[in-house]
């Protein structure tokens, strides 16, 4: 009796593989985190157009969701399809996701209408600094504010950009790709001072995902791919981005 329950629970859990395999990815994005990602099916960003590729080359139905991106981390690993475009692997969410392309190398830096800071001390003694909330960029800059100076948060890249713009803030923390796609042609050059630190992109899944292991495999085999068919560099040429060093090709350390 034993030994049939056995045999039938295994069944059972490679049929839920299967089944999981087959259902749509639900692919979030965080609303307006361009050059990187958006909600716009005509401008999806970077990851967007390299997602849209990828579900097709590997014959997955694909659902886009756009959630805030203060919530859109929560979302994901909670939703056993759940997918993430543009995040940012560090100690902090390592275990947190299953982490299967990796993208782009970000490099963060301050950038400011007026002069270039060497550090996050340096702009933060000179006034208020704005920054992506719910960014490991926001919580070191509020690690090293002192009482008597401000670190801004905002929800959106653009609003950063309006307020560099109105004089409201002295510097922009931010990824270097994402201030040089957003600030104006139009308007003064901003300033940059040397990166501050630096970290890889990733497309990332929630640990809930039954396949991740194979749809990484996937993932990476066909970025590959398209790195060597140059439908890669065609979309990083796209969002003015060409001068990006390649992606690496190993697998992520978790397969």
């Amino acid at each position: 009796m034993k030994a049939i329950f056995s045999t039938l629970c295994g069944l059972l859990l490679c049929t839920a593989g299967l089944v999981s395999a087959e259902e749509p990815l639900h692919v979030y994005v965080g609303a307006g985190q361009m050059p990187f990602a958006n909600d716009q099916p005509g401008e999806r960003g970077v990851f967007g157009d390299l997602m849209n590729e990828l579900c097709r080359r590997m014959q997955r139905e694909c659902q886009y969701k756009s959630v805030p991106w203060r919530r859109v981390q929560y979302v994901v690993a909670a939703d056993p399809q759940g997918i993430v475009l543009n995040l940012g692997r560090n100690a902090e969410r390592e275990d947190q996701f299953f982490w299967l392309l990796e993208v782009l190398p970000t490099p963060n830096v301050l950038a400011s209408p007026q002069r270039p800071f060497a550090s996050l001390q340096d702009a933060l003694q000179y006034g208020p600094v704005a920054v992506m909330a719910a960014t490991p960029r926001a919580a070191e800059l509020n690690e090293l504010r002192q009482p008597d100076q401000q670190v801004i948060e905002v929800n959106q890249p653009q609003q950063a950009v309006d307020l560099l713009k109105a004089g409201r803030v002295v510097a922009w923390y931010e990824i270097e790709q994402r201030i040089r796609y957003l600030w104006p042609a139009d308007l003064p050059a901003l300033r940059f001072g040397e990166p501050i630190s630096a970290s890889r992109s990733y497309i990332a899944a929630s640990p809930l995902l039954l396949d991740a292991g194979a749809l990484a495999r996937d993932m990476n085999r066909h970025f590959q791919a398209m790195q060597a068919d140059g439908s890669w560099p065609a979309i990083l040429n796209h969002y003015r981005l060409a001068h990006l060093a390649p992606a690496p090709t190993s697998l992520s350390h978790q397969l």
